[in-house]
């Protein structure tokens, strides 16, 4: 059966196409700019199906889709010893998240999304260079770990605190895809379990879950050619500016 459990969504062609639209969207995002799958994807389908409903869905294409990124030009293993206090701090974070998380109202949960993407976007606009002495890497780091975790049990968007940290610490390229890419398996792995606990994700999520994967998949591949293709920054910017609006709607529909 393609359509999950999910109480409130009449599952017709329409629902199903906007769901894959918003998946090959997102994929397309990921493929230009390396990340940015879930902001954009939690942003799209929240506007026409219950978020919680697009919060599950969403965490297990990350895992299939970022297993490259882990171990692109870079150690697994010595960069999990590195940032292991970010990792335990994750999952401390997202168990914190879920108990609170069921009792949440969705507009205070469309505001958060919504607030975490425009100060993304604003950061990555005019970020503040933030340093920090290696010798409090790991104290730094699991305190990053307890703040994704949070943001990211409630939103299922975490990774901002995790690039403000791991640009303080100023890795090379390559280290930084290969730890950002180990955080989305260990963080979407941590997700399902989590969700599963609380009953918003169970075994009939895997068949539409795979094929939004496998479309994202495709917005991926079509993502890195414009990125090969087209300017850069001018392109990031313009991505940054369509997420910027998504986030100002999602603010207003939280208030009004």
């Amino acid at each position: 059966m393609l359509y999950p459990t999910f109480a409130g969504i009449d599952f017709d062609i329409q629902i199903i196409s906007l769901i894959f639209t918003a998946f090959f969207v997102g994929g397309l995002c990921k493929g230009a700019i390396g990340f940015g799958l879930p902001i954009v994807v939690i942003s799209l389908l929240s506007m026409f199906v219950p978020v919680s409903f697009g919060i599950a869905l969403n965490v297990i294409p990350p895992v299939i889709l970022n297993m490259w990124q882990s171990t692109h030009k870079a150690s697994v293993t010595k960069n999990f010893m590195q940032f292991w206090p970010v990792f335990l701090g994750l999952v401390a974070g997202i168990t914190i998240a879920t108990l609170f998380i069921v009792g949440l109202p969705p507009k205070l949960v469309l505001g958060t999304v919504g607030v975490v993407i425009l100060v993304f976007c604003a950061n990555s606009v005019w970020g503040i260079s933030i340093t920090f002495p290696k010798s409090r890497k790991k104290p730094y780091g699991f305190v990053t770990g307890i703040l994704c975790g949070i943001m990211g049990g409630v939103t299922s968007v975490s990774v901002p605190p995790l690039i403000v940290y791991l640009t303080a610490l100023k890795l090379q390229k390559d280290d930084f895809v290969s730890v950002l890419g180990l955080y989305f398996v260990f963080a979407s792995a941590s997700l399902i379990v989590a969700f599963s606990s609380i009953g918003w994700l169970n075994s009939t999520f895997i068949p539409l879950a795979l094929a939004c994967t496998a479309i994202a998949a495709v917005g991926m591949f079509l993502g890195q050619i414009i990125r090969n293709r087209l300017d850069q920054k001018k392109f990031y910017n313009g991505v940054l500016l369509v997420l910027a609006l998504i986030s100002l709607n999602l603010i207003r529909r939280a208030i009004f």
